[in-house]
């Protein structure tokens, strides 16, 4: 019987051995699946934003020639949840039309405080004179430099946030608007685009 031990340590051996072979490329099999499908998830959710992205330029390029508006887009609140910048990704604008684009980017709200919280609290603002209707006087020195005349603000939010961004619709010559126009265009504007607007990301 004695002679057998060897033998049987050796078996037990190579079965353990085997084992342990068998067990770890499992792992690194489910490892290999769980990047694979982290992969699969991120290459869709860019898809989805991509393709989201597309049609809320596309909703502010028909208001933007509906309306004969001068430039049309949206201030994002960022990071969400946490908020403290605002900024600008998606902008349409008339050829020749100065961008605001480059002058909000990450601009922290607490130097347009008072304009900040008018766009969170209030889901329609119009204002036909900026000198004498905007407060806040970062807000009124901005839109009065990019030669702003008029301008409507829609708000939006989604199921998560009661502010995820305002769309705003300026024109920068002197002409007849029809307010209600402006907010019923608007309107279906936020609607379209608001649960899938992309967050503003850095």
């Amino acid at each position: 019987m004695m002679e057998y031990i060897p033998a049987i340590i050796s078996a037990i051996g190579t079965i353990l051995v085997a084992w342990f072979a068998y067990n770890q490329k499992t792992k690194d099999k489910m490892t290999d699946l769980k990047i694979e499908q982290i992969r699969t998830n991120n290459e869709v959710k860019q898809r989805r934003r991509a393709d989201n992205s597309a049609i809320v330029h596309g909703e502010l390029w028909e208001a933007l020639h509906e309306l004969h508006a001068d430039r049309v887009y949206i201030v994002q609140p960022h990071p969400l949840g946490n908020e403290s910048m605002i900024s600008i990704y998606f902008e349409s604008k008339r050829k020749g039309v100065e961008s605001m684009k480059p002058k909000i980017q990450d601009l922290k709200m607490s130097e347009v405080a008072v304009f900040c919280s008018d766009m969170a609290k209030n889901l329609y603002m119009f204002f036909d004179n900026i000198d004498e209707q905007v407060k806040d006087r970062f807000a009124k020195s901005l839109l009065s430099a990019c030669g702003t005349s008029k301008v409507a603000i829609k708000r939006l939010s989604d199921n998560n946030h009661d502010w995820v961004g305002s769309v705003f619709c300026e024109f920068t010559h002197d002409v007849e608007v029809n307010e209600d126009e402006v907010r019923s265009v608007l309107h279906e504007v936020a609607m379209n685009i608001q649960y899938l607007l992309p967050e503003y990301k850095n």
